[in-house]
This record gives structure tokens, sequence and C-alpha cells, in this order.
């Protein structure tokens, strides 16, 4: 049985309510394609894109902008960057064009390390 839209969302729920304002499930044509906003408690974004293949996750793309739709990080598997690594895992830090090696391949990892991110920041701004 394919991975739902609905299971996703749960898995965002489930592990990060305590950041996440707002999930919209947005349209596509493709059954075994997902793709979900994720508005965060900051006012930044989360985009997901999943390819699935029955429970196989084939293709992913999470970007997380900021408020103003600047890139932060963009997670995902393209194979266009042979040069990293960790390849076809990689990441785009601030700029598209700032390719860097990632150990975050799937959106549990990517949750985890936003989560992290922004108690840093609240820490840092108090």
């Amino acid at each position: 049985m394919a991975v739902s839209s609905l299971e996703r969302i749960a898995l965002l729920r489930d592990l990060a309510s305590e950041i996440i304002a707002e999930i919209e499930l947005l349209s596509t044509s493709n059954p075994n394609l997902i793709r979900l906003r994720a508005d965060l408690i900051n006012s930044d974004k989360l985009h997901i894109r999943e390819a699935w293949d029955e429970e196989t996750l084939l293709r992913y793309a999470y970007y997380w902008l900021k408020q103003n739709d600047e890139l932060r990080i963009g997670w995902d598997n393209a194979p266009h960057h042979p040069e990293v690594s960790t390849h076809p895992h990689h990441k785009h830090v601030e700029r598209q064009e700032n390719i860097h090696e990632s150990e975050e391949t799937k959106l549990e990892d990517v949750l985890r390390y936003i989560k992290e991110r922004l108690q840093e920041e609240r820490r840092q701004n108090e």
C-alpha cells in the first residue's frame, strides 16, 4: 500500500507540532507524489515534495524558506551533484549554488534539524 498524504501530515503533527502553525495539502495529479506546505510558528515555510513507489521514497525535496521566501536550506536527492560525497543526497544552503553534503535524507531528519535550529535561534534572542 502506498504512503498517503494523510500519513505524512500525521507525521508532521507527531514530530513537529510545536513548530508548525498550519499544514496545507497542495494539489497534484500524480497519485505517487505528495506535496505539502507547513507554515512554521516563526512565519517560515517548509515545502515538502515526495515521490513514492508503494512504501519506498524515490525522490524528495524539502525546502525551508524564510518568511520573505528566501532560501534557508533545501534538501533533495536529485542526482545532479556527483561531486558531493553523500550523492545523490545534498542540501542547498542560503543559495541554490551553495551545495553541501547532507546526512538529512528523510522528512524526519529535516524536521529534527529545523526544530533544533529554531530552538537555538530562540535561545539567542532571549
